[in-house]
């Protein structure tokens, strides 16, 4: 049984579009969770490819490899990464006390990252569940991922009521500082497949009916807003904008923005990542460049 995580996150819905029916028949399973749940299932063996954090995918090079050309990436702002703060200024978070959200490795290290290397802040960090209430009442400020940091980033105007009499808090887009401190995109996610399960992901041609799940998601991307919205309580319009907004297949300038995080917080280059066919004749690269001219289409 071939295994595959799915993470239940709006900006996941393009790659599965159809990808269910088109592995319909194939002796293929599909688990859902978080993104550290998917992170820890895939390293520990439990499931054979998921979306795993791109932090992740470096630090366990020797266990996974990347499928070129996926991924999720923002030029800018990305919504749904996004720092509430007590504190109008990131430079005022400096010895106070920031929670992480349970659910992301790379978002944390980006915020850890933002602070430490940019404003120089030294903060107490405290991972938490995911629940912004809760966070917000703990701490001067709270890391939230996903469809929870799109909904109270789109519903901030009502936050005064979900966290108590105290003031609105403040709002960073964790993308939109990324760029405008480096210039460059910031890939969030990555596709990997355990070493182990390459061999069958190829026999059961799960890579191709991805990228044709893929292709075919980002060219609904309207009806597959319009039946998500509901479960966030959000426009059709606002689910659609937010997807235009995101990179689902990345290019040169993505890879040169990873390379750029992954040298920072870990002090590797992109080439430490290990790319699924890069020792077939180069098809890691005609991969990459082939997602390029896809998304060019697309």
């Amino acid at each position: 049984m071939f295994t595959i995580g799915l993470i239940d996150y709006l900006n996941t819905q393009p790659f599965q579009h159809s990808l269910a029916a088109r592995l319909a028949g194939i002796d293929v399973d599909f688990v859902r969770g978080v993104p550290t749940e998917l992170n820890r299932a895939l390293l520990a063996g439990e499931i054979d490819l998921a979306p795993i954090s791109s932090i992740e995918a470096a630090r366990h090079a020797g266990e996974v490899l990347v499928l070129p050309g996926l991924g999720i990436a923002s030029r800018g702002a990305v919504k749904t990464v996004l720092l509430f703060s007590w504190r109008a200024d990131m430079r005022e978070l400096a010895d106070e006390p920031l929670a992480l959200t349970d659910q992301s490795a790379t978002s944390s290290a980006l915020l850890q990252w933002l602070l430490r290397d940019r404003y120089g802040v030294a903060a107490q960090w405290r991972t938490r569940p995911q629940d912004l209430a809760a966070m917000m009442k703990e701490c001067s400020g709270a890391l939230v991922i996903g469809d929870t940091a799109l909904v109270e980033g789109e519903r901030r105007s009502r936050l005064r009521n979900s966290v108590g009499a105290r003031a609105r808090p403040f709002v960073f887009d964790l993308g939109e500082e990324w760029f405008r401190q480096t210039g460059l995109p910031f890939v969030f996610a990555l596709w990997a497949v355990r070493r182990e399960a390459a061999a069958e992901l190829r026999r059961l041609g799960v890579s191709e009916a991805l990228a044709a799940s893929t292709a075919e998601g980002l060219a609904a991307l309207d009806a597959i807003a319009g039946a998500y919205a509901p479960r966030l309580g959000l426009s059709a319009t606002a689910c659609a904008s937010y997807l235009r907004a995101l990179r689902f297949y990345l290019d040169e300038r993505d890879w040169q923005g990873l390379t750029r995080f992954l040298d920072g917080v870990l002090g590797v280059q992109r080439e430490a990542l290990r790319l699924l066919g890069a020792d077939e004749d180069g098809a890691a690269r005609d991969g990459a460049s082939g997602a390029a001219e896809r998304e060019r289409c697309v």
